[in-house]
């Protein structure tokens, strides 16, 4: 249901709730035009009501005042206070209650990650408060980050996240990410700030394999953007050596150690370390987070797939590229995800793709860069509009 109708309904309980019955007719559109003048000394039209309860049927919206007018009747200031309670009430429904079991609580985390991608308001007012329920932090940003809107204001979720979890994992995985973000965006000075986060903080006992290859991805993705080969080296040879003690730890979780330096190396073009964290990935064996369903398994292997093919066409290697590519469905990427990993995908997939194919290709990366946000892919866009103008000339000499 759209965000906005929902509240409108909300409020309509709210009203005949105060009014003491529910409104059905005109008469009680009539008593009601008294009670709000006497509680709140404004005036509004039985008409207006009718409009409001749906007993006369119109294509307009209510109007501004009418609603404020309303909201006030029903005790807030103003119908934006209304609606940001009603925010609030739902968050309450969603992770307020320890009593659910743990995959209802993942369940509605997927629900709100859908309404917040669809409501760009909803995005902005949220994070304060949800971030203050326990099981929203583990299962609505451990569990569910938002890959996709890293560009947007949802990075301040991050931050909000860190208020309440100061924990060395929840360090990592929030700087790591802001980072990710600052990387993306094409911000140099919060890349900075966000990887020297990270590397103050330690891998200690409680940190999970995902944050702990997370760590090592940032400060080998940092290294490399700043040309310091001594420093990516030096982290290198570390990760190789903290892999070994977080694979038993890979085996049980739906993505690996490797799979999480991979995804930050990725953006490098450091071709021999990708072949490595390639050939010596640990895959998952058994699952010890039974809370986690089947469709997230779905969407890693997925991911695993598309930077393989992307490591691969890097490499050089042009069977691999196609055995990658050929397994990929974008459709398996879970709520989030897609944006994210598609433009991953179509950086590869362009100059695999026949030359009409290439267009629509464009097309769509264009589109994503767009909605994302992600400057870092812009010269992506001028690499592929000059071969795809080299291949339209070849094409028209051909034909001549």
């Amino acid at each position: 249901m759209n965000q906005e109708i929902s509240v409108a309904n909300q409020l309509r309980k709210n009203i005949e709730k105060q009014f003491g019955k529910d409104i059905k007719t005109a008469t009680d559109c009539d008593n009601l035009v008294s009670v709000i003048l006497r509680d709140c000394k404004t005036n509004i039209s039985s008409q207006t009501l009718r409009r409001f309860f749906g007993l006369i049927k119109t294509t307009t919206e209510s109007s501004h005042f009418t609603l404020d007018l309303l909201s006030k009747f029903c005790g807030y200031s103003n119908f934006n206070e209304f609606r940001n309670a009603c925010n609030n009430q739902e968050l309450e429904l969603f992770f307020g209650n320890s009593e659910h079991t743990n995959y209802n609580f993942w369940d509605r985390s997927e629900q709100l990650c859908k309404q917040i991608i669809k409501s760009p308001e909803l995005l902005v007012r949220t994070h304060h408060r949800l971030m203050s329920f326990p099981m929203a932090r583990k299962y609505f940003m451990e569990n569910h980050p938002l890959r996709d809107l890293l560009g947007s204001v949802y990075a301040q979720y991050f931050s909000a996240y860190l208020k309440y979890n100061t924990s060395n994992e929840a360090k990592i995985f929030a700087y790591g990410f802001l980072f990710q973000s600052s990387f993306l965006l094409q911000n140099s000075e919060m890349m900075d700030l966000y990887y020297k986060k990270v590397r103050e903080t330690e891998l200690s006992a409680e940190v999970h394999v995902i944050p702990a290859g997370l760590k090592y991805g940032v400060q080998l993705l940092y290294a490399d953007s700043t040309g310091n080969e001594a420093l990516f080296k030096k982290y290198f040879t570390e990760m190789k050596k903290a892999r070994l003690l977080y694979r038993n730890a890979s085996e049980k979780s739906v993505c690996s150690f490797e799979s999480t330096v991979l995804e930050s190396l990725i953006f490098t073009n450091r071709t021999k370390e990708m072949k490595f964290l390639i050939d010596n990935n640990t895959f998952q064996l058994n699952n010890d987070e039974d809370y986690i369903p089947a469709k997230r398994k779905e969407t890693h292997d997925e991911v695993w797939k598309i930077l393989c093919a992307v490591a691969y066409q890097k490499m050089g290697d042009r069977k691999n590229t196609e055995r990658f590519l050929n397994q990929i469905s974008l459709e398996n990427l879970g709520t989030g995800w897609e944006k994210y990993y598609s433009l991953l995908y179509y950086t590869v997939y362009f100059h695999s793709a026949p030359l009409d194919q290439k267009i629509e290709c464009i097309s769509k990366f264009k589109i994503l860069v767009d909605e994302t946000y992600f400057s870092y892919y812009q010269n992506y866009l001028i690499e592929f509009s000059k071969e795809l103008e080299l291949l339209a000339v070849g094409s028209n000499k051909a034909q001549a």
